[in-house]
């Protein structure tokens, strides 16, 4: 038993404890202490250790989501629009008595978090990214891998042999379509043709790189480029050109297998987009920024 601590927490209520004398000395004058202490106060060192875990993990009404940045589902936390998945996320899951604790990290590195259960989940990812993580059957969005280019550079998507005297930009464990991923696999050590960005920032910094010519073409999701085309005020000098290839991918807002609320929060999630669908609030949170439903 702490019982320094206790006998600090009775003397802050003005309880007197003889720590010297036996307890058994006055039996229910101790006891009545306790039931004194516990009507009015808990140590706030004993509340830490209810409230948290052995590793640290945030307190349960608080609900933790890291990605890096992908506008217009997931975007700076500290805007006005911080993304129509992260505004979800805080209708969602605060109609349950949650707080949503949403932060920009890379994306490598979120994903490490969440397996690692030091965060809950990640915004805007697809299964593929983690095939184990708990994922809702409601998607936050859909995926459409979309290449960007120079204007006038007159290039299509024909396949891998499209990519040949081209230096490509990509960002390291993003789940593009097969035959581009495949293609990155195997020249990912050649800077000629392929350069990887891991940093938050990723997709901006390959924008910025093929603006200036550093890089010939870049790939990412449709609406994420047209997105951070405009923000960059890049519309005069690229273009977005989309390959045909596969159907559009839904993304999810996800939680770690080795999460045990992870089920839960899953199941809030389906519940609360569908409400959200049926009572028109979806459409509204949406068309904030310029997107359709998926569904």
């Amino acid at each position: 038993m702490r019982l320094r601590g206790i006998t600090n927490d009775f003397q802050r209520f003005g309880l007197v404890v003889d720590t010297m004398a036996p307890i058994a000395k006055t039996p229910w004058a101790f006891l009545a202490g306790c039931l004194a202490l516990l009507t009015f106060s808990v140590s706030p060192t004993l509340a830490q250790e209810v409230a948290g875990n052995s590793h640290g993990s945030p307190e349960p009404h608080i609900i933790t989501l890291r990605a890096d940045p992908s506008c217009p589902s997931n975007c700076d936390p500290d805007s006005d629009y911080p993304g129509y998945d992260v505004e979800l996320a805080k209708v969602i899951f605060g109609a349950a008595g949650y707080e949503v604790d949403y932060r920009l990290l890379s994306w490598s590195r979120t994903l490490v978090e969440v397996r690692n259960n030091t965060i809950d989940g990640f915004v805007a990812g697809i299964k593929d990214d983690a095939p184990d993580f708990i994922f809702p059957e409601e998607p936050g969005g859909v995926l459409v891998n979309t290449f960007a280019a120079r204007k006038g550079s007159n290039w299509k998507w024909t396949g891998p042999d499209s990519l040949k005297g081209k230096v490509f930009g990509y960002i390291p464990d993003y789940q593009y379509f097969p035959e581009l991923k495949s293609y990155i696999e195997a020249h990912v050590n050649d800077p000629k043709l392929v350069q990887g960005v891991a940093m938050m920032n990723a997709t901006e910094l390959n924008l910025r790189k093929l603006a200036v010519g550093r890089i010939d073409l870049t790939c990412d999701d449709m609406s994420v480029l047209q997105y951070e085309i405009n923000r960059l005020k890049l519309n005069d000098q690229l273009e977005v050109i989309t390959p045909g290839v596969g159907a559009p991918v839904p993304n999810y807002i996800a939680f770690g297998p080795n999460n045990p609320r992870a089920h839960k929060l899953a199941r809030l999630w389906d519940d609360g987009i569908r409400r959200l669908r049926k009572s028109g609030e979806l459409k509204q949170i949406l068309d904030r920024y310029g997107i359709k439903d998926w569904k």
